[in-house]
């Protein structure tokens, strides 16, 4: 009888726990304004709900996926449904995943918050300490001394209607441009050029070590997790520095 009672006290605290959770979740969405005239505003003048309409997505990823809000590293907002808008540069949120696209609405741009959406980390990043020209980063890596952003940009092309009988009609599309950066622990960020030469040079003085760490284990500084694991033996170095 005592273990029953034990059991049922145990159970509802978890339940009181879950259910403080819930309301602070629904609060907190509750708390942000609902987007001017619905995410309903179609940026590129392409219904992003007509995906027949154009090829690539204008998100990360085209469907919402359960994620948590965080704000001072407090979590604010748990298991909810999230997706980053890469041409609007937003953080697009709804309570729940079967909550109609009409309900979403967009996060706040804050430094102080950020989203961890399944498994990829997105922080708010201000520009010479101004919200408006600051933007939204996926965090690939995160070192002792040097961490990884990712620029997650879109390409827009137009669609192009034939221009006679025998040609067809080209789609709208849009075309990933990601730009990568090296951020210091002071905050400053370090563009990596596109071409592969020219990344190796914003190592500095650890250009030589770095280029042949790449050549021995036969990494290519333009893919991605060869490019993590460049940075995660640049972190092992001493008294590294950009």
């Amino acid at each position: 009888m005592k273990k029953c009672i034990i059991i049922f006290i145990l159970f509802s605290i978890g339940s009181s726990g879950l259910e403080a959770q819930e309301t602070q979740t629904r609060r907190f969405i509750n708390g942000i304004y609902q987007l001017d005239e619905f995410i309903k505003r179609q940026d590129k003048f392409v219904d992003y709900k007509d995906t027949a309409s154009y090829n690539g997505t204008p998100y990360n990823n085209p469907s919402f996926l359960p994620g948590n809000v965080y704000q001072n590293k407090k979590l604010m907002a748990s298991n909810v449904a999230l997706r980053y808008n890469a041409v609007a540069d937003e953080i697009e949120i709804k309570e729940y995943l079967e909550t109609p696209i009409s309900k979403a609405k967009p996060l706040p741009k804050s430094p102080d918050i950020f989203v961890k959406i399944v498994d990829a980390i997105f922080v708010f990043v201000p520009y010479l300490g101004r919200i408006e020209d600051g933007g939204y980063f996926q965090v690939l890596y995160e070192g002792d001394k040097i961490d990884i952003f990712k620029k997650l940009n879109k390409k827009f092309y137009p669609a192009k209607p034939a221009k006679t009988s025998i040609t067809r009609n080209i789609l709208a599309k849009f075309e990933d441009r990601p730009v990568y950066y090296l951020v210091a622990k002071n905050g400053k960020f370090y563009e990596l050029p596109s071409a592969r030469s020219k990344k190796l040079k914003v190592f500095g003085k650890y250009q030589e070590v770095i280029k042949k760490f790449v050549a021995k284990n036969k990494l290519n500084l333009n893919n991605e997790e060869d490019l993590i694991d460049t940075i995660i033996y640049f972190n092992s170095l001493e008294n590294i520095e950009l």
